[in-house]
């Protein structure tokens, strides 16, 4: 599996290329500075509109031994279609008009005002890619969560792809093993449409208070169309049940020992994407509490997009704030 994947683009990358000007381009490496997930993921331009079919084969064609004159019976191979949906995400900056005149730089001002803003999608983008459930909210996007959310002993199923770190109760956190790529997870944008946040200048609007009050705003809207796809589960994989109460006692998980089984259920599937491991700050604090205590040829300290990065047998791990300390137990 390769880990730096540049023949991937990544939604920054994208929206680079588009022609929505420095301000809007400036907007998107402000998201990607506290969501790693935008620099890691490839962005997958749907193939049905607003949404994405993906072809699964979930059975092989038979193969026989023949004997001189005998025959070999007719076979074929079995598929599943899964269609996948984009939501809108959407907010708007309002900022008083006086407020923007008085200062040195309006435009540059307008765009520090606007920066809760863009944390919040960014926040809401990155928590939807982990957790989000049209179950829940019709207008999302099913995230890896509900994906894999059962356990499975049959190979065959994406519940196998989910490894037990022996967790119970409410306080439980996971450890995603992710690739990127066209071939097995992507970010998703609608067909014709730009991928990555859109910023239009509303320019400057009369609200109104419901008392019939009256002021002038400068009015910025933001908005990002994305899903995510799943077309190769057996290249992700979830530890699941990380009792996060656990981690500072005796009774932690063995979060070394589990990536390596991470490692193996999915390293014969994921060698033409990029793979990344996630986990929130709180686990990363207590894993390399575990590895100052013995040596281990399998982590290092290397770069990853300018940074230093812990890396496990080559593949980057990626902090996540995003992804809970107060997950259910996966049955």
């Amino acid at each position: 599996m390769t880990t730096l994947g540049s023949g991937y683009l990544t939604l920054a990358d994208k929206f680079k290329r588009t022609e929505n000007g420095k301000t809007a381009a400036e907007i998107i490496e402000m998201m990607t500075d506290t969501n790693e997930v935008l620099h890691d993921a490839n962005a997958l331009q749907c193939n049905d509109g607003t949404s994405h079919i993906t072809t699964i084969r979930t059975g092989l064609p038979s193969a026989v031994f023949r004997t001189l004159y005998g025959y070999v019976p007719t076979s074929k191979s079995t598929t599943e279609q899964v269609k996948d949906t984009t939501g809108m995400l959407e907010t708007y900056s309002i900022i008083d008009v006086d407020l923007v005149e008085k200062s040195e730089n309006p435009k540059a001002f307008r765009l520090s005002e606007s920066s809760a803003f863009i944390e919040a999608m960014n926040q809401k983008l990155q928590e939807t890619i982990f957790y989000g459930s049209i179950k829940e909210n019709a207008a999302a996007f099913d995230g890896l969560s509900v994906r894999y959310s059962k356990k499975s002993a049959d190979e065959k199923k994406i519940g196998s792809n989910i490894i037990d770190a022996g967790g119970s109760g409410s306080d439980n956190t996971s450890v995603w093993f992710v690739t990127w790529g066209d071939l097995h997870t992507s970010l998703l944008y609608p067909q014709g449409s730009n991928a990555g946040i859109q910023h239009k200048d509303d320019g400057i609007l009369t609200e109104t208070s419901s008392t019939g009050g009256k002021r002038k705003v400068y009015q910025d809207h933001y908005k990002m169309d994305v899903g995510l796809s799943v077309r190769d589960w057996r290249s992700t994989c979830r530890i699941a049940n990380i009792d996060v109460s656990d981690l500072a006692t005796a009774n932690a998980a063995d979060i070394e020992a589990l990536l390596n089984k991470a490692y193996y259920k999915i390293r014969r599937f994921a060698k033409t994407g990029k793979t990344c491991i996630y986990c929130n700050t709180t686990v990363l604090m207590y894993f390399e509490a575990q590895l100052r205590s013995k040596t281990n040829v399998n982590f290092t300290i290397k770069e990853y997009l300018n940074e230093d990065v812990l890396h496990y047998k080559n593949i980057p791990i990626r902090e996540c704030e995003q992804i809970s300390c107060s997950e259910a137990a996966v049955a």
